[in-house]
């Protein structure tokens, strides 16, 4: 940034994982952009969550609920009062989606 020389690609290796990054050809400085930054944000916690998590639905009432694990409920921020689930069935594919709203 202080050499007055355009950036160029680089990796910085972080936890065994590359990520993108910027550096001066003159002074080998490294920086992140914002962008890079939420970039190499999203691959750690798509990393944490790389574990598949079996569960079983559990009866509350006449209906059927599901428990999310501690670290989805941090990462999709769903302990917030103002979280909104939106549940699509998919019958065809044997799947339900659930989007954040």
């Amino acid at each position: 940034m202080n050499c007055n020389v355009p950036m160029v690609k680089a990796t910085v290796k972080y936890k065994g994982m590359d990520f993108e990054a910027r550096q001066c050809p003159q002074c080998k400085e490294k920086i992140f952009t914002e962008d890079l930054a939420m970039k190499a944000i999203t691959q750690l916690e798509t990393k944490r969550l790389e574990e598949e998590y079996i569960k079983h639905p559990i009866k509350v009432g006449n209906s059927w609920g599901l428990t999310f694990p501690k670290e989805v409920t941090e990462v999709f921020g769903l302990d917030h009062k103002e979280m909104v689930l939106k549940i699509h069935p998919n019958v065809a594919k044997g799947r339900i989606e659930i989007l954040l709203g």
